[in-house]
């Protein structure tokens, strides 16, 4: 692998994370932020997924690394029915490669990373090597009707799973009332005295 052709897939990783309460679960599994197909991701998971990409993909939110995570294993079957699998070393790799790029060499070769973060590294290079193929229309789509079939179930307070393959971020319900009440204060606004 060259190193331009390395920088081009640590960005490739940038725009699939950028595009991209424990006690609340998924069908009465605590600490699940996702279901799939009985799979399930914990919240721990996703946290520290988060944790270590944040420093080095600014803007990372947790709905799009949940969203790469929920589909990530999709995405390597498909991969590897067209014969262009990944592995976890090349994850690593590219892992590696995006820290040293992002933080420096010291402080970049020096970082380890977790399933999470790997699964976010495998699904950068599958899809990447997917949008490479001859036929990559025709494997886009399989991916997309995989996707499609998968049983998935995402805990709301992460958001929910829409057809566009991306966890959209929650919404927040009607009946909550902003910090402050109804009746605070516009923003610039002086507060009414306390009463005495």
């Amino acid at each position: 692998m060259t190193v331009r052709r390395t920088r081009g897939r640590g960005r490739v990783v940038a725009a699939v994370v950028a595009a991209g309460g424990l006690l609340v679960g998924c069908s009465g599994q605590p600490g699940a932020a996702a279901v799939v197909d009985g799979r399930t991701i914990t919240t721990a998971e996703l946290a520290t997924a988060q944790e270590e990409l944040a420093p080095i993909f600014a803007g990372a939110r947790t709905q799009d690394v949940l969203g790469v995570m929920i589909t990530e294993p999709i995405a390597l079957e498909v991969a590897a029915d067209e014969g262009v699998g990944v592995n976890d070393e090349q994850a690593r790799e590219l892992l590696r490669t995006v820290a040293v790029q992002a933080l420096g060499e010291e402080e970049g070769s020096a970082r380890e990373f977790g399933p999470g973060a790997l699964a976010v590294a495998r699904y950068s290079l599958a899809i990447a090597a997917l949008q490479d193929l001859p036929t990559a229309q025709a494997a886009a789509d399989e991916y997309q009707e995989r996707v499609a079939a998968a049983d998935i179930e995402v805990n709301p307070r992460f958001g929910e799973f829409t057809d566009d393959l991306l966890v959209a971020p929650p919404t927040t319900p009607s009946w909550v009332v902003p910090e402050g009440g109804r009746n605070a204060p516009a923003e610039g606004a002086t507060p009414a005295p306390a009463p005495r």
